[in-house]
């Protein structure tokens, strides 16, 4: 069972890796085809390519292929590494999360969503003296279409991601991407509801200050890169065809990529390998666990 799990733990990385790469290329294409929000739902690749590693691979299920060696003692070994990366991810996680709350609790903090269960807006001391009217109602406007789009829940489950994949460079880069999506597409969404507010929109963007503390699972107002949001403010929101076409191109390539690394995925190693290995950690005349071979 752990050299399984090993084995599908290494393809799962990969799987990832590749579905990242696959998404940082298409995103752009997506954007201006069906818009930010569907270029934001193509991020649902990378866990279902991933998650696919972890099934029996077609060349298993059809018994083809040269099968994989057992990585023996390693398969222990990186696994352990993998939990402890993971421990050591969460407690940088849990670390980041707490010194932002301790900034919003100062008032320094905001305009953000916190809170991926019971989500709140909060808001910075100066939020009156730094925009007007019209600006605090679009930026509470947009911190609340976050909560009922999801966000705060998708942040939890990206943060998630980000501490299993911690040893994949690919995935580290992914969670950046994947916030600065979900930014374009809250705007896509409120310029959607109000159409008429983009150019104050565009403005109070501007006007926020980038906050050097940002948290790992808030959804912040002015926290990714202004130009770009400020430019796709000026475009057409997709019609209807073309946001179905987007959701039907997204579930498909998502569908695909679960497919393909099903198919591609090599054997792992022979039952009768495992079996000689688990009677060579279990040798009843030493008395001791070895790590010699016992053919069969």
């Amino acid at each position: 069972m752990t050299e399984l799990f090993a084995l599908a733990l290494i393809r799962a990385q990969i799987a990832a890796a590749a579905a990242v790469l696959l998404v940082i290329l298409l995103r752009p294409l997506a954007r201006g085809a069906f818009g930010p929000r569907r270029a934001y739902g193509l991020w649902i690749i990378v866990p279902a390519a991933a998650a696919a590693a972890f099934f029996p691979s077609l060349a298993e299920t059809l018994d083809f292929g040269s099968p994989a060696r057992p990585l023996g003692v390693w398969a222990g070994k990186l696994i352990l590494l993998w939990l402890a990366g993971c421990a050591i991810a969460t407690a940088i996680l849990t670390l980041r999360e707490h010194v932002f709350r301790r900034r919003v609790d100062q008032g320094l903090a905001g305009p953000a969503v916190v809170g991926a269960l019971w989500p709140r807006v909060v808001l910075p001391a100066d939020f009156a003296q730094r925009f007007d009217d019209r600006e605090r109602a679009m930026i509470q406007l947009h911190e609340r279409t976050h909560i009922n789009r999801g966000d705060p829940i998708a942040n939890l489950v990206i943060a998630a991601i980000g501490v299993l994949g911690w040893c994949n460079p690919m995935i580290a880069l992914a969670t950046r991407l994947i916030r600065v999506d979900q930014e374009l597409a809250c705007d896509a969404t409120v310029v959607a509801l109000r159409s008429d507010i983009r150019a104050d929109y565009a403005k109070a963007l501007m006007k926020a200050q980038m906050g050097a503390a940002v948290s790992p699972l808030a959804c912040g107002w002015a926290t990714h890169p202004l130009i770009l949001r400020v430019s796709l403010l000026n475009k057409r929101e997709p019609s209807l065809a073309r946001d179905i076409a987007g959701f039907l191109t997204v579930t498909f390539l998502a569908v695909a990529a679960m497919a393909l690394v099903w198919s591609i995925a090599p054997r792992g190693p022979q039952p009768t390998d495992l079996g000689a290995q688990m009677a060579a950690q279990m040798d009843p005349y030493s008395g001791a666990i070895t790590w010699v071979r016992v053919e069969r």
